[in-house]
């Protein structure tokens, strides 16, 4: 049997830490409206990757003349939508494994 490899989880874990990282940037220097925003520049490949995801679904908002401002309400939306997103397969996943170890209890 082959072990399942852990490159995904590990990218997954990347991604989210680079978009914790960028959320906590913006909430640090209080940029949560336009009059707010602050210059930001992205300290990876992940970070802008992901920095340009935040923008394009309107997490990160420009203000102009390269500063931006994070939108609390669309940040927030789309943490529940992932969550919505997440929650059905881990239970999913949870029962199964309860199963195998069922079917794998001998007593």
């Amino acid at each position: 049997m082959m072990a399942a490899s852990p490159v995904p989880s590990i990218v997954a874990g990347m991604v989210m830490r680079a978009r914790r990282k960028i959320a906590a940037h913006f909430f640090f220097h209080h940029a949560i409206d336009p009059q707010d925003a602050i210059a930001y520049v992205p300290q990876s490949a992940i970070e802008q990757r992901q920095f340009e995801r935040m923008q394009r679904t309107g997490v990160i908002r420009q203000a102009g003349a390269g500063r931006y401002w994070i939108d609390i309400a669309a940040y927030r939306a789309e943490d529940d939508a992932r969550r919505r997103r997440l929650v059905p397969i881990v239970i999913l996943l949870s029962v199964a494994a309860a199963a195998l170890i069922l079917l794998g209890y001998r007593g």
